[in-house]
């Protein structure tokens, strides 16, 4: 005995002659195929709070701010520094010249051993007052006493003890007799903290 179905939809049976029931759950000819699994990625793992990479970024800031300050402190004290007054070496230059050639044109014999060394500190040591205020005297008649018109450069030589750092002063001076200004150098030394005149 033959039994022949009939697909119907949805869960409702056929029937036939016969006994045989066959459920059919929503199958037709136009019901696409089941859909296959589909790959889902791993969930990243979470990512730190932001919060912490400013704070590295200012630390950094900090540190590279902190070597640029230090590089200009160490090129400033190798290129002429300044001391616990605040005054740098060359200024402290220009005021020692200023003050040989103030003694110098006022006869301060004093002021004159306090500020010279070198070949200058031996000859002002060993002059006595009357020969220094003759020497003085005929120097100013006859103009000789330089008149410093401006310091133009100080090249500054650093040294470790025992050596003495050392500059040259260029600058531009004129004597009482001439009518042009012209060129002239001073040597000086640091010694105990203190720039003098040697030369």
């Amino acid at each position: 005995m033959q039994s022949s179905t009939t697909p119907v939809g949805d869960e409702r049976a056929c029937t036939a002659v016969g006994t045989v029931k066959v459920k059919l759950r929503g199958v037709s000819p136009s019901t696409p195929p089941p859909a296959r699994p589909q790959y889902i990625p791993p969930r990243e793992p979470a990512r730190e709070p932001r919060t912490r990479r400013p704070i590295g970024r200012w630390v950094a800031a900090l540190v590279i701010a902190a070597l640029v300050v230090g590089g200009v402190v160490a090129f400033a004290l190798l290129r002429g520094g300044t001391t616990a007054t605040g005054a740098s070496d060359e200024d402290r230059i220009r005021v020692a010249i200023d003050d040989f050639t103030t003694a110098l044109r006022d006869g301060d014999l004093a002021g004159l051993r306090a500020g010279t060394c070198g070949p200058l500190a031996s000859f002002y040591g060993g002059i006595s007052d009357e020969d220094f205020a003759a020497t003085h005297d005929a120097a100013v008649a006859s103009g000789s006493i330089p008149e410093i018109l401006s310091v133009d450069t100080i090249q500054i030589t650093p040294a470790e003890a025992p050596d003495v750092t050392t500059a040259i002063a260029q600058v531009t001076a004129r004597g009482g007799n001439e009518t042009a200004p012209s060129p002239r150098t001073f040597d000086l030394a640091l010694e105990d903290e203190t720039w003098k005149v040697c030369a």
